[in-house]
């Protein structure tokens, strides 16, 4: 039986708690709160975060809060409405996070370190609420992460340069075919990305996706532990939840998603705010 642990609380007002379980007791360990840490820190946050690589620092926007509850870093680019943290950028060591932004003053998305917060790339501003992004490899020719956003044109490769068509959706990924550059998960089906178009590969019945314009899934995730990623929607009357699994053999041998600890918890950050996909803190692509 585990007798202690620590376990940190990310509530949706934005106000991360770390608690330790001790022999039955839970005792606060710190509480991050801009009231108390600064403004500066003040409408920072975004409708979801991710906890990193390391010691569980936990990137909450446009900042990041250390593992001892201090700040590590902030942009003071403000609010956002999606974000993806993970080995963006493979050429580069650690990790990198791609974010839109909703202050109108502000880049309308950008590209930075997740350590140290420093901006590697950003798009101008659109004087408009940015609010959809994506980042990650779903398109095997350009090496790396590929982003793309909802009021920028054009799929950005790991320099924020402009390589062709933007997808046609900008919700959720999924690991679904047989090699590992990532598919495009929105409502309630699953598309590959081509530069002439993209390929319809599921269209599911009887369903319905979440959090209506977000058009997420109850769930997506490695379940069943060959790497490719399952995804769950509720049924049309909502009397139950369908798995949906792909059908194509791959020849990639990769540890299942779930022992990267990364991943495993962002599975858990899926059923918080405006969820988003979960990454792994290695990168998953091709040339890999």
């Amino acid at each position: 039986m585990v007798s202690h642990f620590t376990v940190t609380v990310r509530r949706l007002v934005g106000i991360p708690t770390a608690w330790d379980f001790r022999n039955g007791s839970l005792t606060k360990r710190w509480t991050f709160d801009s009231n108390v840490s600064g403004s500066q820190y003040a409408g920072q946050g975004n409708h979801q975060l991710s906890i990193a690589d390391g010691k569980d620092e936990i990137v909450f926007g446009a900042m990041a809060i250390n593992d001892n509850g201090a700040p590590l870093w902030n942009t003071r680019l403000g609010h956002g409405d999606a974000m993806h943290v993970g080995d963006l950028i493979p050429s580069r060591a650690g990790l990198e996070e791609f974010k839109t932004d909703e202050d109108t003053s502000k880049p309308a998305a950008w590209m930075a370190d997740a350590r140290t917060g420093q901006i590697i790339w950003q798009n101008a501003s659109c004087g408009c609420d940015n609010g959809r992004g994506v980042s990650d490899d779903v398109y095997a020719g350009s090496p790396g992460a590929e982003s793309w956003s909802s009021a920028v044109d054009g799929l950005l490769d790991t320099g924020g340069q402009n390589i062709g068509r933007k997808p046609g959706s900008s919700n959720f990924l999924i690991w679904w075919d047989g090699d590992p550059v990532r598919e495009l998960l929105d409502g309630t089906h699953i598309d590959k990305y081509g530069t002439g178009g993209d390929t319809r590969l599921l269209t599911a019945a009887d369903v319905h996706s979440n959090n209506t314009t977000k058009s997420t899934p109850s769930l997506s995730a490695d379940l069943f532990g060959d790497w490719r990623e399952e995804v769950i929607w509720p049924t049309t009357n909502n009397t139950a939840l369908r798995v949906y699994s792909t059908p194509n053999l791959t020849d990639r041998r990769i540890t299942t998603l779930m022992h990267n600890v990364m991943y495993r918890e962002a599975i858990a950050g899926q059923n918080t705010a405006y969820n988003q996909p979960p990454h792994p803190s290695v990168f998953i692509g091709n040339g890999m």
